[in-house]
């Protein structure tokens, strides 16, 4: 190949340049470019044009759509493979189990709730609200750790007591600087392993053991004398949870009687949900509570519809409750008996959320229970 400068702009070049280029031979200006093994020039965009042989077959217009379709199905099946994967990936994820309950159960809930609106609204008739007071009182004492943690908290105090070996190829220790780990013998391992199944048994370090010694007081227990005996009317009890106030009454109009609820009352005429609950909470357990709210909000509302066995005088054509829950902190104080029982209530306790969900799910059945469940 030559390149040839002939065309080039004489205005590109300056006179004396242009004088001296006045022709060109293959000799003085000639660009040699080495060609591939295809025969197609290197630096080339154009792909070198491979002939076919007059052997190969051409196909015809519905084969190569059928081809094509081909490629297509296995590609989408991959895709679809993949997809498969990484579902069943995360199958036994503990947080997907749980989500997945919970979503099983609020989509049938909200589906529910709003099959009881079209139907009210069908029927013509309206809501009655009421409001319940969650009153909780929050953990005392820091809750027991799992086991999976306690495990790691041992490794963990391990591996900073005794440090780590690595082999001696890698170096990590100059040679004449002392290690600054330990390198246990099998003797020392194995009575490494009878101390920490003495801990294990003894369910104390002895560390704790020697810092609570020293201490200028008797630290108090975690479990009281009131989880052995099973007194619920108490706040000394069940430390590391949370306790709810619930009273036994039939002030909900129950057929079956009195059952175990959280405190609540009918709003009254130009009264805020607020105001509803606080009247609600001095009518369960008197005026000796101190309370925190921590919001003018509601945390979760729930549907009831009136029973047609129910007496007249409490239904007053209406369709229902819609029950309007507040969460209300515990400070000091406890429930007066006197007025609880004055106002209607039969019994009261400070129970857990599982005492809760149990006794509900024997009163009122499943679908209740799992409400209570998740809001508490």
């Amino acid at each position: 190949m030559s390149l040839c400068l002939n065309h080039v702009r004489r205005t590109l070049f300056p006179a004396s340049t242009v004088r001296h280029i006045t022709t060109c031979t293959a000799r003085s200006a000639s660009i040699s470019l080495p060609n591939n093994n295809d025969g197609q020039r290197n630096f080339s965009a154009q792909k070198a044009k491979t002939k076919k042989s007059k052997e190969e077959p051409t196909l015809s217009y519905q084969a190569r759509k059928d081809a094509a379709k081909q490629v297509r199905r296995e590609r989408y099946e991959q895709h679809q493979a993949r997809l498969a994967r990484l579902v069943t990936r995360r199958d036994d994820s503990p947080k997907d189990v749980k989500k997945n309950l919970f979503r099983s159960w609020w989509d049938n809930e909200l589906l529910y709730h709003a099959h009881l609106i079209r139907s009210a609204k069908k029927e013509g008739k309206p809501w009655r609200i009421r409001v319940a007071a969650m009153v909780e009182r929050l953990p005392v004492v820091t809750p027991d750790e799992p086991q999976w943690e306690e495990d790691y908290m041992e490794l963990r105090a391990y591996l900073d007591t005794y440090g780590k070996e690595f082999p001696e190829e890698t170096g990590f220790m100059p040679k004449d600087k002392p290690e600054d780990h330990i390198v246990e013998s099998d003797e020392e391992l194995l009575g490494y392993a009878r101390y920490t199944f003495f801990l294990t048994q003894n369910s104390v370090s002895i560390s704790l053991k020697t810092n609570i010694a020293g201490l200028p007081f008797t630290p108090a227990p975690r479990e009281t004398e009131h989880d052995h005996s099973g007194n619920v009317k108490t706040l000394d009890r069940c430390l590391k949870t949370r306790l709810y106030l619930t009273i036994q009454s039939d002030a909900e109009g129950n057929r079956s009687g009195p059952r175990w609820t959280l405190p609540s009352v009918l709003v009254k005429n130009e009264e805020k949900l607020l105001q509803a609950a606080q009247r609600a909470v001095i009518n369960a357990a008197g005026e000796g509570l101190v309370l925190w709210c921590p919001s003018n909000a509601p945390m979760a509302v729930n549907f009831r519809v009136y029973n047609k066995n129910l007496p007249e005088e409490f239904r007053e054509n209406y369709y229902g409750e819609k029950i309007f829950y507040y969460r209300v902190q515990w400070d000091t104080g406890d429930v007066d008996e006197s007025t609880c029982l004055k106002n209607g209530a039969k019994d009261y306790a400070w129970l857990t959320r599982e005492e809760i969900v149990e006794r509900i799910g024997v009163e009122r059945g499943e679908h209740q229970a799992k409400f209570f469940h998740y809001m508490l």
